[in-house]
């Protein structure tokens, strides 16, 4: 009854100790701990005991920052005025604050990722340092699923596009257990997998592709960064960033050049100059140590430098010397399904509902100490489903029938005891999925996989003549840019929602004795669920040409095909359009792009194939 619950708001727990020798009772009605915290508003403190305790406060605490770093925030010592700004990452607020200025992001997770992205809106110039490389994934991916339709369709596979977390939380056979350390076998496997996700793109950027397959993968959600990166509006860094120098340099261990602005090493160390400013995107620390007492700390064998996995706990959720003490999201990464299952653990157990076997117990712990010794270490210490299903087995004292999220797409509501809420979840999956199959996300997929620089063969032919034209050259689908200025003397800001300029670059063999330069410029832009594409006349937009609306495909074999075609009134002309785009991951291999031009002085036919520049295919 949530009427008899006393919240108490405004307070800062400062102890939680234990009540007596152990062992403690496993009766919640018994004294275990006693809890000391400050009234923060009118700076009281209080005390009282409990028959349990729920920890509850975060892993993300307390910023990380390398320890050089913040001997340099604590200085007042700077006499050459030249020392960058240093900021952790939680103090990021806007790219407002640093126009105009040299910024460095240090990490290569996805804070990272994300505030470089953000920040290059208004820098002068974004350097990103990398430790290692990451496998970097947009929000929205693809992925084959079976198509939903009210036709039987049998086992006909079609492209969905889901958000990342949908596309790749799934399970595809049944639980086996968790597992705690990865060969170099499976990290071989996952490197191949993510690989295939995103195809082409990142391998041939400046920042390239992780290199060593031996070790776990690491992935970071972004939608912009490798495009940034290939645009040059971000300079990537593998490397470490291990001090600053007197005259406000970064010293840099670096292993792989990326930069344009990485100087020649100079002694031990790179110098990367004329930097404002360092954020350092570089991670949190658990604070348990300021409140829970040396003795459970012992208990738990805590480490408050561990950022990966501080805690002995079964189940990340228990230990069996601390009973009626329980903890809530307190591994790197947590996610709400498994601080749900983990709070209906500890209600289980306090209110006596369920217990668990020493053996259960014991297995569980060494589970959670291997992990923690495990070398190289994962990027998160589980893997979602799999603490879902093992929480939901001891909830349900190894009963998996409760558990809906065996197969398929894994989300927390079907781990519920609700039948329907789980019939409701399953429903919006669907739709969900079919939202995912129907088209209306293709455009911006295929407008994200076109980027880059492509060069381009056209073929014209005359059908009532017969003559052939031929044009040859090099097209660029560039994101971020900006013409010189509008009609109000103000220049455009590139970003998230630019439209894409297509600039076309080449030769026109209108005769083997006549040959012309050309050019020719568009903007494509995604409105709704079509892909729209409009002319550019005198260096600004002109009207629309072509509308594409990108139908749902098959799976195939040697890449994925996706069609569109659009119609354009020209006066007396009517231009046909087909646009076929060839996938493979989440980055276009090829483009076919085919008009057929039909009118009182026109008809002929043109056929233009784009493929990746040389070196990047």
């Amino acid at each position: 009854d949530p009427s008899s619950c006393e919240f108490l708001m405004q307070c800062r727990v400062t102890n939680v100790s234990c009540c007596s020798t152990m062992p403690l009772s496993t009766d919640n009605e018994e004294a275990n701990y006693k809890v000391e915290w400050l009234d923060v508003t009118t700076q009281r403190t209080h005390c009282r005991d409990f028959g349990g305790v729920v920890i509850a406060s975060g892993f993300f605490h307390t910023p990380c920052m390398p320890s050089f770093l913040n001997d340099k925030i604590n200085s007042k010592n700077d006499s050459s005025g030249k020392r960058p700004q240093i900021l952790h990452s939680s103090q990021y607020r806007t790219h407002e604050q640093f126009k105009g200025k040299n910024v460095a992001v240090v990490g290569g997770s996805f804070s990272s990722l994300e505030i470089a992205s953000d920040v290059s809106k208004s820098a002068a110039r974004v350097v990103s340092i990398l430790p290692s490389i990451p496998w970097v994934i947009p929000r929205w991916i693809y992925k084959f699923h079976p198509l939903l339709s009210s036709e039987p369709v049998g086992n006909t596979k079609t492209i969905t596009i889901l958000p990342s977390d949908l596309a790749l939380y799934q399970r595809t056979q049944p639980f086996q257990g968790e597992v705690t350390e990865l060969t170099p076998e499976m990290c071989q496997e996952r490197h191949q997998y993510v690989q295939s996700l995103v195809g082409r793109k990142q391998r041939f950027s400046p920042l390239g592709e992780p290199t060593n397959w031996n070790e776990p993968t690491i992935v970071a959600i972004s939608d912009e960064y490798v495009d940034l990166v290939n645009e040059e509006k971000i300079h990537a860094i593998q490397g470490r960033l291990v001090g600053i120098n007197d005259d406000g340099s970064l010293q840099l261990d670096t292993w792989s050049q990326r930069s344009q602005w990485s100087q020649p090493a100079t002694e031990a160390h790179d110098a990367l100059a004329d930097i404002d400013c360092v954020i350092c995107a570089t991670g949190y620390k658990p604070n348990l140590h300021n409140f829970l007492s040396s003795e459970i700390l012992s208990t738990l064998d805590y480490d408050q430098d561990d950022k990966f996995s501080p805690l002995t706990l079964a189940f990340d959720t228990l230990h069996p010397s601390l009973p009626n003490l329980a903890f809530c999201g307190l591994y790197k990464g947590p996610y709400m399904g498994v601080m749900d299952l983990q709070a209906r653990l500890a209600a289980k157990l306090m209110s006596g509902s369920i217990s668990i076997e020493d053996e259960a117990y014991k297995s569980a712990l060494k589970t959670s100490e291997t992990m923690r010794k495990s070398s190289p270490r994962q990027q998160f210490p589980h893997f979602y489903p799999d603490l879902m299903d093992t929480l939901i087995q001891v909830l349900n004292q190894g009963d998996p029938s409760d558990c809906d999220g065996k197969f398929g797409i894994v989300i927390p509501p079907l781990y519920q005891k609700d039948e329907r809420l789980r019939e409701q979840c399953r429903l919006d999956l669907t739709r969900e999925i079919k939202r995912g199959q129907d088209g209306s996300r293709m455009p911006k997929l295929v407008l994200s996989s076109i980027l880059g620089s492509w060069s381009y063969d056209r073929k014209i032919v005359h059908l009532q003549t017969g003559k052939h034209e031929h044009v040859s050259g090099t097209v660029k689908y560039s994101k971020y840019w900006t013409r010189d200025c509008d009609e109000d003397n103000n220049t455009a800001l590139p970003g998230v929602d630019n439209p894409v300029l297509y600039r076309e670059d080449g030769v026109y063999e209108f005769s083997p004795t006549q040959k012309f330069d050309v050019f020719r410029e568009y903007e494509y832009e995604v409105k709704d669920d079509a892909l729209e594409i409009y002319f550019v006349e005198g260096g600004k937009r002109a009207h629309m040409f072509l509308s594409l609306k990108f139908v749902p495909t098959v799976e195939e074999e040697g890449g994925q095909w996706v069609k569109a075609t659009s119609d354009h009134l020209c006066i007396k002309d009517l231009y046909s359009a087909t646009f076929r785009v060839k996938l493979n991951g989440l980055s276009a291999s090829e483009i076919i792009i085919k008009y057929r031009v039909k009118g009182p002085a026109k008809d002929y036919e043109s056929t233009t194939i784009l493929m990746p520049v040389a070196g990047q295919q």
